[in-house]
């Protein structure tokens, strides 16, 4: 079973490279862009950034935080950007949406990142490998995934609509089937879900006197 699903994704990939390339390109100009823009932020922005930044160690370093609360608050965000997506995807002029939203993820994980590590060096570059990178493997695949998804079910009504003779039943089936791809990757982003939630505080805690001491 798991070895045809892995059949499957691979077939897919390779079927939709050029789509899968375009959606990271989309993210990588996000990210740079987000990087970049740490560099043009002033002085002041810089230390208010900083100052939020250390309040937040130090909130995880004296503080009992929840992880059912952040559980709450990751499955609420990504659950908008699922949903988003999955909007975009059944409107035909959704799909430069679909590529304007991967990479505004990708300038948020630029920007957050970057500053991390320009405000603190190598203590925020080991901070972003051990509690940002490793759910955003997880999740960022995952929402090119669904931008793909998204772009091929809006070509495909395109292709229908210059059809005479669709079935009801062609156009139902594809539907579902874009519904199964979206419900199959949000799983995995609950995964990555999981992560931010009950692992990353624990690393959180652990690392947090070492940067603010």
């Amino acid at each position: 079973m798991i070895g045809k699903i892995r059949e499957l994704l691979i077939r897919h990939v390779r079927n939709n490279m050029r789509t899968y390339f375009s959606l990271l390109l989309a993210f990588v100009i996000g990210v740079s862009s987000g990087a970049f823009t740490v560099n043009g932020l002033s002085t002041v922005q810089r230390d208010e950034l900083s100052q939020y930044f250390q309040g937040f160690l130090q909130l995880f370093d004296n503080q009992k935080v929840e992880s059912s609360e952040l559980l709450k608050i990751a499955v609420m965000e990504n659950a908008k950007i699922i949903a988003v997506l999955w909007i975009l995807g059944v409107t035909i002029i959704g799909v430069p949406f679909i590529y304007i939203l991967v990479g505004i993820r990708g300038f948020i994980t630029g920007f957050s990142s970057g500053f991390i590590i320009e405000a603190i060096g190598t203590k925020g570059l080991i901070f972003t490998v051990f509690t940002l990178l490793p759910k955003e493997l997880i999740i960022i695949p995952c929402i090119i995934a669904l931008g793909v998804n998204g772009i091929n079910f809006s070509l495909n009504i395109v292709k229908n609509r210059s059809i005479k003779h669709i079935s009801k039943e062609n156009l139902k089936s594809n539907f579902l089937a874009y519904c199964f791809v979206t419900v199959f990757y949000a799983c995995f982003i609950f995964g990555g879900i999981l992560y931010e939630a009950y692992i990353s505080p624990v690393i959180i805690r652990m690392i947090a006197p070492m940067i603010t001491g």
